[in-house]
């Protein structure tokens, strides 16, 4: 009974300390195993979850590349029609400068039907003259800037061809001089209010009224100068339509007749 000993409390019992040691490696070494395994998992998980974004970006990227090349061909398209459209408009423009502004049977018609009773026409002349552009001259101190090449330091680079100058649509300066008679000045003052508020005419000015004889008759001789407006737009005038000049020979009247009229 003296000889039997009782087991420490902290001791392993009946089995060796070699086994326990052993068994308390493979423990550690299990676990070990374990949380490597685990973490292993938890980086190819986040490997394939981040590949699978990327595949996506990279999809999407592909889709932005492919709508961006077609918006780039597009916008080459427009930028060709817009030069074509502003080659058109230039052309449209000189063309439209070219031809008259407001048709001469209109501008006659307006001028014929303006006429008070009394009121003859003996001359009427329209004359064109062109405006010349006035181009900004080059100040002579100014320098071009000397452009260098990033590639090569020492090396300029290629200065871009310039464009040819752009033709500017000719501009023309119309003035109109109206030679006539009348009975009284009364009916030169009719005459000349009525033409200022033509829609066609602009800066109407009476020159002069003086005592003429005309076939034995005592009238009254004047001159206006006028000019035709920049913006004149045919349309505006009431019943306006374009038609032979020979058409209206024949309603002018005699200076005889429009005395008798007058009377």
């Amino acid at each position: 009974m003296d000889d039997f000993k009782r087991p420490d409390a902290g001791s392993q019992g009946f089995l060796p300390a070699d086994y326990v040691e052993r068994k308390t490696e493979t423990r550690f070494y299990a676990l070990t195993l374990a949380l490597f395994f685990t973490v292993m998992l938890a980086v190819v998980g986040a490997f394939l979850v981040t590949n699978q974004r990327w595949s996506s970006v990279r999809s999407d990227q592909r889709s932005i590349n492919a709508q961006y090349e077609q918006a780039t061909v597009k916008l080459e398209q427009l930028k060709s029609l817009e030069a074509q459209r502003s080659q058109m408009l230039d052309k449209a423009r000189i063309t439209t400068a070219l031809l008259e502004p407001v048709p001469r049977s209109v501008l006659l018609a307006e001028l014929v039907t303006a006429l008070p009773r009394g009121v003859t026409l003996i001359e009427v002349k329209l004359q064109s003259k062109r405006i010349r552009a006035t181009l900004a001259a080059p100040d002579p101190k100014a320098k071009p800037a000397a452009s260098r090449s990033l590639s090569r330091p020492g090396v300029a680079a290629p200065t871009k061809p310039t464009e040819p100058p752009k033709v500017e649509p000719p501009r023309f300066e119309y003035s109109l001089t109206i030679v006539g008679v009348a009975s009284d000045n009364n009916q030169v003052a009719d005459y000349l209010r009525l033409l200022q508020q033509s829609p066609l005419l602009s800066n109407v000015e009476l020159l002069y009224i003086a005592q003429t004889t005309l076939d034995t008759l005592d009238l009254r001789r004047f001159e206006i100068v006028a000019r035709l407006r920049d913006d004149a737009d045919p349309r505006q005038v009431g019943n306006a339509r374009e038609v032979e000049l020979e058409a209206l020979a024949a309603p002018l009247r005699t200076p005889r007749a429009a005395a008798t009229e007058g009377e």
